[in-house]
């Protein structure tokens, strides 16, 4: 309970505007003083030596927060070096994943010939992240609407994924966006372009734009029924990127 309440003060609270830092309340109390003692005549003896205290306290205060600016300017270089060493393993990952998908198909075999589908809405953000890793990801903002969503067919969700995997993959490596515009995935279900319900999202840092989706027919924006998978292209990653699903998504045109 203690850490609750804690947790909720900070989170409710403006840091150095409702809750001013020690220093700073420190520093004022030392003014104060200074003026209190010239106000009410003090000596000269007694004046300087709060002047002196209060210009002691201010320099240890300024090497105390040189101290800090090093140290976060460390940090920040340190964190730096790991995200471009992650960027490099990722581009690394990105080859050999592709280098294995061709080695695969160059002996005539079928890439995801031995892929079960998911066997509910509990299991699909895992089979995704094991069975298309390198291939296809989810966004955050998909990973929670696929917690519990109202839309019945998760099968039909989970073969679209596979269309982007494979088909909707390799004709962004080979032949660009043009290839893929308004193409069938399955009876009853196109891949098109958003038009007006293009967004911008976040992915690991970096931000990007949906501008690709996967909808069943059938005007219907019923949850239970209504189909949107929303996503865009990586090209450093080479990989799908979804951006929301499994409804259709409120924007300023719809």
């Amino acid at each position: 309970m203690r850490i609750l309440a804690g947790n909720e003060s900070i989170r409710q609270t403006l840091i150095g505007d409702e809750v001013l830092a020690f220093a700073a309340i420190r520093n004022s109390s030392l003014r104060l003083k200074q003026q209190r003692l010239e106000n009410e005549g003090a000596s000269d003896v007694e004046q300087l030596q709060a002047a002196q205290l209060r210009i002691a306290i201010l320099e240890k205060q300024t090497e105390d927060e040189k101290a800090s600016l090093e140290y976060f300017a460390s940090e920040h270089a340190r964190a730096e070096q790991r995200a471009e060493a992650a960027e490099e393993q990722q581009r690394a990952s990105a080859y050999r994943v592709q280098q294995l998908l061709d080695q695969i198909k160059e002996q005539g075999e079928i890439v995801d010939a031995n892929i079960s589908l998911p066997d509910s809405w509990s299991d699909f953000t895992n089979w995704c992240d094991v069975n298309l890793s390198g291939r296809v990801a989810l966004s955050p903002i998909a990973r929670r609407n696929l917690r519990s969503p109202q839309f019945d067919d998760f099968s039909l969700a989970a073969r679209c994924l596979l269309w982007l995997a494979n088909d909707g993959r390799d004709k962004r490596l080979n032949g660009g966006e043009g290839s893929i515009r308004d193409e069938p995935v399955e009876d009853g279900v196109r891949n098109s372009h958003c038009g007006k319900d293009t967004f911008d999202f976040d992915w690991q840092g970096n931000s990007y734009t949906a501008d690709w989706h996967i909808k069943n027919g059938g005007n219907t924006r019923d949850p239970t029924r209504c189909l949107r998978i929303y996503y865009c292209w990586d090209p450093a990653t080479q990989q799908i990127i979804i951006a929301d699903m499994p409804y259709h998504r409120r924007t300023g045109a719809s």
